[in-house]
């Protein structure tokens, strides 16, 4: 395991996404500096057990929104719980089928310039917009009724400024963007472990700057696009196996690796500077197969534990210096 303690700010140079355009400096940067590397990562609350009537059962995916809400996908229920910003049980919708407030193993959750919510419903193949409210909105297919082999199904998303849905399509391995109207525009990518190509991709991250961090779960790594869809580069550690969740600060990277059962924080150049797990202080129970992580504010995370039912409230602890 990594140390679990650097005392000293970190400075780091280094290019990380470009080729964006339109008077954008994209993700070009000349320096990248951690000024805090944790001590510990601690356990405050775990949520877990009965929910509105319903035992939590594999959260998958987990978004904080710019108000503060937290949603997070309860994947074994086929529904989406919406806590408030004090961890407060606000609402919840779903259930299993195929109508528009029903779920058929949802997975990740993004949200759009219009501050919609959007739901990888997983089973169903298809993208679910609601407002923030929870009220449904539309459907996107995550399908081609002429070609059924084209589309696999729906995992990771994200949007860009002007509306176009990146959706990671697992079981094809590859990208699908939809234009800002809903409609199949490109692929990116295919099946392999070169540049852009990838293998299982899983949650997607639009980055500070515009740019996109895919979880590319199958080939142990993360990749980077610019906003156009070109592929920039890779993070490949020794430590990943299969990361499957992530969430990218001004100048950090959180990821969870789902078979590590660990937590690493990376600075923007792409070192892994601390881990944590399988056991986390606050907890005597392990990770097990966790498969998001979202900043809550500057010194918390939520972790989808998905594994043991449960979603961990935590707080990173940092030494002196």
């Amino acid at each position: 395991m990594w140390p679990g303690a650097f005392m000293a700010a970190m400075t780091i140079g280094s290019v990380w996404l470009s080729g964006c355009g339109g008077g954008q400096r994209g993700d070009l940067t000349t320096e990248q500096t951690v000024t805090r590397v944790p001590q510990a990562i601690l356990v405050e609350k775990e949520i877990s057990g009965e929910i509105d009537g319903l035992s939590l059962s594999s959260p998958t995916g987990v978004t904080v929104t710019r108000a503060g809400d937290i949603f997070f996908t309860d994947t074994g229920n086929h529904r989406l719980i919406k806590f408030t910003s004090d961890l407060e049980l606000k609402t919840d919708i779903g259930g299993y089928g195929t109508g528009s407030n029903l779920f058929d193993k949802p997975t990740y959750i993004t949200d759009d310039n219009q501050l919609n919510l959007l739901i990888s419903d997983r089973g169903n193949r298809r993208v679910v917009r609601y407002t923030s409210q929870l009220v449904y909105v539309e459907e996107i297919d995550f399908s081609d009724p002429s070609d059924p082999l084209q589309f696999g199904e729906p995992s990771g998303l994200a949007v860009t400024p002007y509306g176009e849905l990146w959706v990671a399509d697992a079981e094809r391995n590859r990208i699908a963007i939809f234009n800002n109207s809903g409609q199949f525009d490109r692929f990116i990518g295919d099946f392999g472990d070169r540049g852009g190509q990838m293998a299982s991709p899983e949650k997607i991250v639009r980055t500070p700057e515009g740019g996109f961090l895919v979880c590319d779960a199958g080939n142990s790594r993360l990749v980077m696009f610019d906003q156009y869809g070109s592929f920039v580069r890779e993070i490949k550690k020794d430590v990943f196996d299969y990361p499957m969740g992530a969430d990218v600060t001004r100048d950090a990277i959180w990821v969870v690796d789902a078979n590590q059962e660990e937590i690493y924080l990376l600075d923007r150049g792409g070192n892994v500077v601390y881990s944590a797990g399988p056991v986390l202080t606050g907890t005597s129970v392990a990770l097990k197969g966790p498969t998001d992580i979202a900043v809550l504010d500057a010194d918390r995370l939520l972790v989808c534990d998905s594994g043991n039912n449960r979603l961990l409230v935590c707080r990173v602890l940092y030494g002196e210096g």
